[in-house]
């Protein structure tokens, strides 16, 4: 799924208008009735609602679901903000349908004295409609005290389209005054900014909503940006063969662990063998042996010459896929397997340790094998780069990152970012916090170099791996609390993950 900036949406509307061809006040009605049908499915029959509209167009979406919820008999007020002398047209014409239905549900707020009459109670359900994706400029005046007001009443806030006070895809001011919301119904794609660390308090959640734009304008044009769903990856997965061996699904090397840190590989060979790996060689000091064949028959083990550290790499002929860094440490013998390992041209994924290796030795990113997969978290990129002022800054550094060194850099957290060597970002839309906890790393490390063995192309391993991940992830949550979420019980589900992405 295409992820548009706000200039392009705008195009996009005006394509759909004129192409398909629809009002710009019916295309509205459109998407106000997209969004009642979320609206009343997560209301009760006794929910208030209290409704924000600036005078553009957001605002005139919001008056469009006033009327339609007036009309299944919920309770509306709606509260207009005089923040300009000008309205736009689809605006005024809604306006003129709600005062024609229930003119005594419409207000107006042009000062601080005209909250007071604003009555939110625990049956209030509040929904902002003030700006839109069209936003250029920072909130102030009354609408600044009226968003502060909103956030102040810590009750479910339903934005539509995108917070009012966010911009679509630049980053605010620290000082900006911006909606909280609970919830963004976001027409037709996300917002870019939605998918940034630093925005999370704003948008915990969003709904993509389907409002009919233009399928051949969305198709044609050009974007950096994607967001990852089920539909986007089926077309690349492949199917096991009845009459094939274990040989034909590749032979994974791991090279993962150190005293001490023995569960970090035991997680990642884990989840490498749930993810399709014919066979698997795990790299591991002397002291690992056993921990690690009592915990997996399934993988082959591999002692190195060092009791407690990993110091040199096994035959290498037969491995079709390296996974690197779970665990291993940054002691200088280490260090030289890295090095080593980059004399090899096989598909390779580097996580923790081993980027920590990277970064330590930034000399030798120039040797990385092209489409090399790094999975870093925020700080692990931070030190192969530099320090961020923000998460857009970050992510346009990630760009040049694997641009420059032709590697594929996994950046974790909400909505993993995968930056590919062209310079294309992909947002995963899959996982969820519990995935906040050591060992997480590790597993998807295991997945990756699973699909990497199986024969997926290092771009497919990564996308699939890292949906996978938190699928997986998603699918512990029916039983087991997020608090509680271990990354044994996200291996556990990857069986799940794959039926559901194979359905």
């Amino acid at each position: 799924m295409k992820i548009l900036s706000a200039e392009q949406i705008k195009v996009c509307d005006a394509f759909t208008i004129q192409n398909e061809p629809i009002t710009s006040i019916d295309l509205m009605e459109r998407a106000a009735m997209a969004c009642i049908k979320h609206i009343v499915k997560n209301a009760s029959i006794d929910s208030e609602f209290i409704i924000f509209c600036g005078k553009g167009n957001n605002g005139g979406d919001g008056l469009a679901i006033a009327r339609f919820l007036i009309k299944r008999n919920y309770a509306v007020k709606v509260f207009v903000v005089n923040h300009s002398d000008n309205a736009s047209d689809d605006f005024n014409t809604n306006l003129e349908r709600l005062k024609e239905l229930k003119p005594e549900s419409v207000f107006t707020i042009a000062k601080e004295e005209d909250l007071k009459q604003i009555e939110i109670t625990s049956n209030t359900l509040v929904i902002d409609a003030l700006f839109g994706t069209g936003l250029n400029k920072s909130l102030s005046g009354i609408t600044a005290l009226l968003v502060n007001f909103i956030n102040a009443s810590k009750i479910f806030i339903i934005s539509i389209d995108i917070p009012s006070g966010l911009y679509a895809d630049k980053p605010n001011d620290k000082d900006d005054v911006i909606v909280r919301c609970s919830v963004a119904l976001s027409f037709q794609f996300p917002k870019f900014s939605f998918l940034m660390p630093q925005n999370g308090i704003y948008v915990p959640d969003f709904e993509i909503l389907d409002i009919g734009m233009d399928k051949t304008f969305i198709q044609n044009i050009s974007t950096p940006h994607y967001y990852i769903t089920k539909t986007d990856l089926q077309p690349l997965l492949k199917h096991r063969a009845k009459f094939s061996h274990k040989g034909v699904y590749g032979h994974a090397l791991l090279v993962a662990g150190a005293y001490g840190k023995m569960g970090a590989s035991v997680i990642a060979a884990k989840a490498c063998l749930r993810s399709g790996a014919g066979l698997l060689t795990v790299q591991t000091p002397k002291k690992g042996i056993e921990i690690l064949q009592s915990a997996i028959p399934e993988a082959m083990v591999n002692a190195d010459s060092s009791e407690e550290i990993i110091t040199e790499l096994p035959q290498m002929d037969k491995i079709t896929a390296v996974g690197i860094g779970p665990g291993i440490g940054t002691n200088a013998e280490t260090e030289s397997v890295i090095k080593n390992l980059l004399n090899y041209s096989l598909p390779m994924v580097f996580d923790a340790d081993a980027i920590n290796i990277l970064a330590n030795n930034k000399t030798w990113l120039s040797f990385l094998p092209a489409n090399s997969i790094l999975t870093p978290h925020v700080k692990e990129f931070d030190r192969l780069t530099e320090k961020h002022i923000n998460d857009f800054e970050r992510l346009e550094s990630a760009k040049q990152f694997s641009v420059k060194h032709r590697c594929i850099l996994v950046l974790k957290g909400a909505y993993t970012q995968t930056v590919m060597p062209d310079g294309n970002v992909f947002f995963n839309s899959t996982g969820n916090a519990g995935l906040a906890k050591g060992g997480s790393g590790d597993t998807l490390t295991g997945i990756i170099l699973g699909l990497l063995a199986r024969g997926y192309t290092p771009p497919q391993a990564a996308l699939i791996g890292v949906y996978l991940h938190g699928s997986a992830a998603d699918s512990c949550l029916k039983k087991i609390h997020i608090e509680s979420l271990l990354a044994t019980d996200v291996i556990a589900k990857i069986p799940k993950a794959f039926e559901k992405l194979y359905e």
